[in-house]
């Protein structure tokens, strides 16, 4: 199966000039061949990518810092310290997985993220008091001030 992307504009396919994709016309000369139509999703752009993580850092750093361990935000049994990978895979991965049925960050919408976020900054806010906001260029530079 070969996939490439393609544009339709005023009711015509556009795809595009490559001699991969000319190798593939010659190859299926004369036959028949289907084509699947997917709806495109704008999903979360780099910047937000590296702001999601950047957050899951300093989240598990302020949890850290202030006596919060895992037990005392997702009921674990045992002190479990925090750090970017359990931020990402037992508070933001669940969430999104409840609220939207995605299984990987990457399927994420730009407006997906801030819905979670939203949710987790409540419950750590609820159960904990601290709040860390998203990383954004005004926070950071707000930081910078600040140091």
């Amino acid at each position: 199966m070969y996939y490439l992307k393609a544009k339709v504009e005023n009711g015509k396919l556009h795809l595009p000039n490559s001699l991969y994709l000319k190798g593939i016309l010659k190859f299926y000369e004369g036959k028949e061949i289907s084509i699947e139509i997917k709806k495109y999703r704008k999903t979360r752009t780099t910047q937000q990518n590296k702001a999601l993580h950047l957050w899951f850092t300093q989240l598990a750093n302020e949890l850290n810092d202030n006596g919060c361990d895992m037990r005392q935000v997702i009921s674990q049994a045992v002190d479990i310290p925090w750090s970017p990978y359990t931020i990402k895979e037992h508070l933001f991965r669940p969430t999104m997985k409840t609220m939207f049925g995605y299984k990987s960050t990457r399927l994420l919408k730009t407006n997906e993220i801030d819905k979670i976020f939203d949710v987790i900054s409540k419950a750590i806010g609820e159960r904990t008091g601290l709040f860390i906001p998203f990383p954004s260029v005004e926070t950071l530079m707000q930081e910078e001030l600040e140091n």
